[in-house]
């Protein structure tokens, strides 16, 4: 069970991030009609639609499940963070080409935020020494557009675009296909090993991602899947500039991470380098493969700007602490022409919806 539950979340990537469970919703209404056209060959059917509904019941049962009685429902992945940031991202699109300075890069100019340090692992108890996947999720306030959200009707969050990230360059599911069968098999009575008996790709992309850290100020953090960036396809990730690392700790305190983020910012400003990178190579860079990993030498990398975290006290008090928890972060809370790309995140617009809505529902959150 401790190997099903680390890879299941994982797959979850950064979720969205009171009645007994029985009396939930399953779900809410499909939203397979309002999923964007398909463009720069990407591939929507009947057939991934009956996938992405399995897909969400079964993360929807899961997560009632493994919640049981407990008084709080938390995300499905990424539930440990290590507190909720305030930030500065200022964009600089002067060494993107023309065409391609659309949406949030259409601008040069500097958007107020907030970012969200985690954990991947499920079991939110475990200490921060464990390997395990790292993720970063940024909102960011007062963008001059609509999200994709607010246009199908799904959102309130008036002018914000979420980011969702982690510490790994590709996914580890190349498409609905494989989503399906490894979602299925959380279910079955071998669980994931029977999946990833047949799928070494998947197992050896989880492995690498789990790693010790030693300040989530320290480490990189990727889309690792496709994003829209005007007529081409694209890549984000943001490397840290902190010039001086931390040593990871040989016997670490249980929620080391937080305590050094919270001294970190409490002397000095967290820095990330942010960059895109344009799919300058669309035969290997498949956008129906979430697996693939770019080249980068194929693909460059342009730096569009910097990301800063504040100077700031706080931020791990328990209101604090249960603001961030109540907070959701959705990859299509973003401006069409950045919007995510391919069939694994069309699966991710249900499935973020869904689970955000439930959560808020059983914890009483408005």
């Amino acid at each position: 069970m401790k190997i099903n539950t680390m890879i299941l979340c994982s797959l979850m990537l950064i979720s969205s991030c009171n009645s007994e469970s029985t009396k939930l919703n399953r779900k809410i209404s499909s939203v397979d009609a309002l999923q964007p056209k398909v463009e720069q060959g990407e591939i929507w059917g009947e057939k991934e639609v009956q996938r992405m509904n399995k897909i969400a019941e079964i993360f929807h049962d899961t997560l009632v499940e493994t919640t049981g009685d407990d008084k709080m429902m938390r995300r499905d992945a990424h539930p440990k963070h290590h507190g909720c940031v305030q930030t500065r991202l200022t964009i600089d699109n002067s060494r993107l080409p023309q065409d391609l300075r659309v949406g949030l890069f259409s601008e040069n100019k500097t958007y107020n935020g907030i970012a969200r340090f985690s954990n991947g692992d499920p079991d939110f108890t475990k200490g921060d020494s464990e390997k395990d996947v790292r993720g970063f999720a940024l909102k960011l306030f007062d963008v001059p557009y609509r999200n994709y959200l607010q246009q199908i009707g799904f959102d309130d969050e008036a002018n914000v675009h979420d980011m969702v990230m982690m510490n790994a360059d590709n996914f580890f599911i190349p498409n609905p296909k494989a989503y399906e069968k490894f979602m299925k098999s959380t279910r079955g009575r071998w669980g994931v090993l029977s999946y990833l008996a047949f799928h070494w790709g998947t197992l050896r992309n989880i492995l690498k991602a789990r790693v010790q850290v030693s300040n989530p100020l320290d480490i990189d953090y990727a889309s690792a899947t496709p994003y829209k960036l005007g007529s081409m396809s694209m890549k984000m990730k943001i490397k840290s500039c902190k010039e001086k690392k931390d040593s990871i700790p040989k016997k670490g305190a249980h929620n080391y991470l937080g305590e050094r983020l919270e001294n970190s910012l409490k002397e000095n400003e967290g820095c990330f380098e942010f960059f895109v990178q344009p799919n300058r190579d669309p035969k290997n860079n498949n956008i129906e493969n979430a697996m693939a990993l770019w080249n980068e030498k194929e693909s460059p990398l342009i730096k569009v700007g910097k990301l800063a975290i504040l100077k700031q006290t706080g931020f791990r008090s328990e209101e604090k602490m249960k603001s961030c928890e109540d907070m959701t972060f959705n990859p299509w809370r973003s401006p069409e022409d950045n919007r995510p790309m391919g069939g694994v995140n069309r699966i991710r617009l249900e499935v973020y919806l869904n689970q955000s809505k439930l959560r808020h529902e059983y914890n009483g959150v408005n």
